[in-house]
């Protein structure tokens, strides 16, 4: 487990790159926080480092966004808005979550054990004061 404080955005973004680059096909990376924490942010941050040019924004009413035209395929899921995952299609996180990419997934809790076996890390972003956040990435293989 690694815990860091960030003042800025750009740091928060910082920490989302190093932690992109140490990924590969299939991982999934689960980010959890309050509203306002900073998840997008940090996805932004490993999207870009991931070779995204283009606006990372949430994708809270799409539920996902793909990007398949990187060295490593990348996808950012928000499943705010889905209640339980258990009643939505099955089939509702295969565009998202393969073998073949990477997936950044907000507000992961609503999904259950659906990506379980695919998780690497586990991001936590807490307020932490002003424009500071407290963030914690537990990797695959740090413990519980």
């Amino acid at each position: 487990m690694r815990a860091a404080d960030t003042a800025s955005a750009d740091e928060t973004e910082a920490l989302g790159a190093a932690l992109a680059r140490t990924l590969r096909a299939g991982d999934v990376v689960l980010v959890q926080g309050e509203m306002g924490a900073g998840k997008t942010t940090f996805v932004r941050g490993a999207l870009r480092a991931l070779g995204v040019t283009g606006r990372v924004t949430s994708p809270t009413f799409t539920l996902g966004r793909r990007y398949d035209r990187l060295p490593l395929p990348a996808s950012h899921l928000d499943l705010h808005r889905l209640g339980d995952l258990a009643a939505e299609d099955p089939a509702l996180l295969a565009d998202y979550v393969d073998d073949r990419r990477v997936a950044f997934v907000e507000w992961p809790e609503v999904a259950g054990d659906a990506l379980a076996g695919r998780v690497a890390a586990r991001v936590t972003l807490e307020h932490a004061g002003a424009d500071q956040r407290r963030v914690t990435v537990c990797r695959r293989g740090d413990g519980p």
